[in-house]
């Protein structure tokens, strides 16, 4: 009897001892399971938010684009989901300067030397005038006209915007010259591997994640096409998107987008145009960006076929380090670009 009653409890500790392995293998399992698909769920969730943050990217610049060539205080209302997302403003952070000659009896050249002061050399003593408008202001200043560099002196603010027009002794416009500093909107997502950012400007994308150089998504919008009588065209709109007071946050904030409304910097016959771009989002944007637009100058420069060549190439030296022009700026062409001003506030 004895020895059955010790059998009996060796066989319920035998059966405890059972469950708990069992329970611990389970548990065990469980655990690799987890680690197993821990790499997978992260990736889940970074592909969930990279959505999402694409998706307020692109829904802000449809907003912003149908509101850019409005006329002023048009705008729309627009909620956006941007719980996982914040989004910043990001001032001055691309610099254009467009100029080009209004005439083909002058050749006019227009050099920033200071904070108040600008040269102005007219190869055919044509100027006389010139009118500086910025936001804040407008001056005019008349000169004899002259064989050698003038240059002229103004009280305005010309560090960020400015438009400078030069006229001859009948007033005609002859030449201009603009610097437009622009901002943009950051859409900063938080990810496994750091943080992924996409940077709106000037009707161009840019990404950029954790410990990689900023990449271009799409391009500003340049559009150039040859006419049917062979003359070439081209337009551009370069669109500057400031914010008034807070950015709004949170999981549905709403965005007020208003227009400034468009002001033309250029419409018509055009000789000698030529730009400068230059970014400051990260060092490898205007050196990408500068090759992209010289794609095909290059491809028929090492075919030796440049006189094939139509749309965009460099201005002075091959590089492009002097600027960019269309057809080598030699000949004239039908020329449109406006500036949009945009306005982003609650």
């Amino acid at each position: 009897m004895r020895s059955r009653a010790v059998a009996k409890d060796d066989l319920a500790v035998s059966e405890v001892i059972g469950v708990v392995m069992l329970l611990a293998m389970v548990i065990t399992m469980m655990g690799g399971v987890f680690l197993m698909l821990t790499p997978y769920v992260n990736d889940f969730q970074d592909n969930t938010a990279w959505a999402n943050a694409n998706g307020i990217a692109e829904r802000l610049d449809e907003r912003i684009d149908i509101v850019a060539s409005a006329s002023a205080d048009t705008g729309i209302k627009t909620t956006v989901p941007s719980g996982s997302s914040a989004i910043t403003p990001i001032t001055g952070i691309e610099t254009w300067i467009v100029a080009a000659d209004l005439t083909d009896q002058d050749v006019i050249t227009v050099t920033y030397i200071n904070k108040s002061s600008f040269s102005i050399f007219a190869h055919n003593e044509s100027a006389s005038s010139a009118t500086i408008w910025t936001k804040s202001g407008e001056e005019t200043i008349s000169f004899d006209p002259s064989e050698e560099e003038v240059v002229i002196e103004h009280n305005l603010s010309v560090v960020s915007m400015y438009i400078l027009t030069v006229y001859d002794d009948e007033n005609t416009p002859i030449h201009r010259q603009a610097k437009i500093s622009i901002s943009g909107l950051m859409i900063s997502t938080k990810v496994q591997t750091g943080e992924h950012s996409i940077a709106l400007v000037n009707d161009a994308r840019y990404d950029k994640f954790s410990n990689e150089p900023w990449s271009i998504s799409e391009t500003p919008d340049i559009n150039i096409e040859e006419l049917f009588d062979g003359t070439m065209r081209a337009s551009l709109s370069i669109r500057d998107v400031g914010v008034a007071g807070r950015i709004p946050d949170g999981k549905n904030a709403v965005y007020d987008i208003r227009s400034a409304g468009p002001i033309s910097l250029f419409s018509g016959d055009a000789w000698n145009f030529r730009f400068n771009f230059e970014s400051t989002l990260g060092p490898t944007i205007t050196p990408q960006m500068n090759e992209a637009w010289l794609t095909d100058y290059t491809l028929h420069r090492a075919s030796d076929t440049l006189n094939q060549h139509r749309g965009i190439s460099p201005w002075l030296r091959s590089s492009g380090s002097d600027g960019m022009t269309i057809d080598g700026g030699n000949s004239m062409i039908d020329l449109e670009i406006d500036l949009q001003l945009v306005e982003v506030s609650e």
